[in-house]
């Protein structure tokens, strides 16, 4: 009986291009594929998948990366088809109902960064087309340690004219360089040291009445914390160490909820250092 082969990949990859699938039923179907194959063979494939940024993980199911079928666009359309929206077949955060919650944990920032970027992409879709999306980032941590994966996403939202009110509370020589790359984009970039929420390790968007909310790893986030106080300029000695930290292994969190009171506050916030698009 088959272990593991490098020809359940594709099979796994071509299964999930119709949707998202619990993890045991996506089993049986690699095994009626491709017949004498174990479930320790179908979960190596999957975690292989996963570390190469194709795949997300959640609780007992799988789907394909959104970020990766950008990068893929051409190859996987029909995939993409399938993974929208509009299509009827979302992934199960997006029916939530008023004050419900889902908590997902991550071992490292790289982790925490496939799975939000893939939420990301979801929820950008569906709200109003005017709204714009909030994201409060103590310091851009992800502008600088998953650049690629960053340029992407902003991509995807220029491309579909969502505008990004970016809030940080931070001056640090790196925070205060990307008030020149936003300068003339989509994204408005303040920088506000007095905001009563910030903890250093609380990260959040909001998305129409939804809230992505990210609580870093207490030691993961004083290790940021050091590393953009000590670090001047992005060479490629920093780019390595910030490397090091986002593959350094913590306990991180990621809480989405459906929550128009506690989005609704937060707007209010934004609204005080932002030009809010009007709503139509």
């Amino acid at each position: 009986m088959t272990t593991y082969s490098s020809h359940i990949e594709p099979v796994i990859v071509g299964i999930l291009q119709r949707g998202p699938r619990e993890i045991v039923d996506l089993i049986e179907e690699v095994r009626k594929s491709r017949g004498s194959v174990t479930k320790q063979g179908v979960y190596q494939s999957l975690r292989k998948l996963k570390a190469e940024e194709k795949i997300v993980l959640h609780g007992r199911s799988a789907s394909l990366n959104i970020q990766w079928l950008r990068k893929m666009s051409d190859f996987f359309s029909i995939a993409q088809y399938f993974y929208s929206p509009a299509h009827g077949n979302p992934d199960y955060v997006l029916h939530l109902r008023e004050k419900e919650k889902v908590v997902f944990t991550f071992k490292t920032l790289v982790d925490l960064d496939v799975f939000a970027s893939h939420a990301i992409h979801m929820f950008a879709a569906i709200i109003d087309a005017h709204e714009p999306i909030y994201a409060f980032n103590p310091h851009e941590i992800f502008s600088y340690g998953r650049s690629e994966s960053e340029a992407i996403l902003l991509k995807a939202m220029e491309e579909i004219n969502k505008q990004v009110l970016l809030l940080a509370t931070h001056s640090s020589p790196l925070d205060s360089e990307l008030k020149k790359r936003f300068a003339g984009t989509n994204v408005q970039y303040h920088i506000e040291h007095n905001v009563p929420f910030d903890t250093g390790r609380y990260y959040f968007n909001v998305y129409g009445q939804y809230l992505l909310e990210v609580y870093l790893d207490s030691h993961v986030s004083k290790e940021l914390e050091t590393f953009f106080k000590n670090t001047g300029s992005f060479t490629k000695e920093a780019q390595e160490e910030l490397s090091r930290i986002f593959a350094t292994k913590g306990r991180h969190k990621i809480v989405i909820s459906l929550n128009k009171k506690k989005a609704d506050k937060y707007k209010t916030f934004f609204a005080k250092f932002f030009v809010i698009p009007k709503m139509h």
